[in-house]
């Protein structure tokens, strides 16, 4: 039995309740895509990370109560570190090849980075999310649910590649999988998910039995 199903590529299409929410999130990051004042990174990163159940203030020591965080350590932190040339060097190519996923695993790495020396926690599912909404063609979005809906897949998309020394491991190894998915989809169905449909499509698989 073909592990995708046409059924579930049409789902993974089609709408969904939480489009129009998910819409307001785009489009915030659209509207205002740089970090270079506090009240526009607070706003993004707030809602984004609020959102996708990745907040930002979930950190090692709470030593300032939120607000004070974001205002004084979230913000100042994010716009004197180089996250607008990053992710510029990403929109400059194609998301389709695999010299461009090498530039998306490494940008998700930078910023991972950046998230935990605020945090001091890993944040890898918040910088996956963050991203996704400022350049939603690029990045996958990694949690744990779309983990184990890719581990359900493991048959199609097989073990990714042992190159240890490109950006977050973990991260690498989830987006060569989610290029795969992508490449299996277009080839035996001759239909193109985005990141935004593999992800839904990877929720389904995820929700179904093993």
């Amino acid at each position: 039995m073909r592990l995708v199903s046409r059924s579930l590529v049409d789902a993974a299409r089609s709408p969904s309740p939480w489009d129009f929410g998910n819409e307001i999130l785009y489009e915030l990051c659209r509207k205002h895509p740089f970090h270079r004042d506090i009240p526009t990174v607070i706003a993004k990163i707030w809602l984004i990370g609020r959102s996708y159940a990745a907040a930002i203030e979930r950190r090692k020591k709470k030593d300032v109560e939120n607000d004070a965080f974001y205002v004084d350590v979230v913000a100042p932190a994010v716009i004197k570190s180089k996250i607008d040339t990053w992710i510029e060097k990403v929109s400059q190519h194609e998301p389709t090849n695999s010299r461009t996923l090498d530039l998306i695993v490494s940008t998700h790495a930078e910023v991972t980075s950046l998230f935990n020396r605020i945090s001091g926690l890993g944040k890898r599912s918040l910088a996956s999310k963050y991203l996704h909404f400022h350049r939603p063609n690029h990045f996958y979005i990694y949690d744990t649910r779309a983990i184990e809906g890719m581990r359900k897949l493991s048959p199609l998309v097989g073990r990714a590649s042992s190159r240890g020394n490109v950006g977050d491991n973990e991260y690498r190894k989830f987006a060569e999988k989610c290029a795969r998915l992508q490449a299996s989809i277009k080839r035996d169905l001759g239909i193109s998910l985005n990141p935004r449909q593999i992800d839904k499509l990877l929720l389904a698989v995820c929700e179904t039995e093993p």
